[in-house]
């Protein structure tokens, strides 16, 4: 098992869970390289009724994948 921090781009469209869509922006080693990456992109451009957030992930991988 492999551990990656994944940036998320999230919109939603409403308040029900059916409301709401995500899009992978990149994984990274470790949280901090995640915010630093979600600062680098949006600063303080964030789109109304998007918001990016880091989320530990666990997968299947080899080595040869980072």
């Amino acid at each position: 098992m492999k551990v990656v921090w994944v940036l998320l781009l999230v919109t939603g469209y409403g308040v029900d869970s059916d409301s709401f869509d995500t899009k992978s922006l990149g994984g990274y080693a470790t949280v901090a390289e995640c915010h630093v990456a979600a600062t680098q992109i949006f600063w303080e451009n964030m789109p109304i009724n998007k918001e990016a957030m880091c989320i530990r992930v666990e997968y299947w991988g080899d080595d040869n994948d980072d």
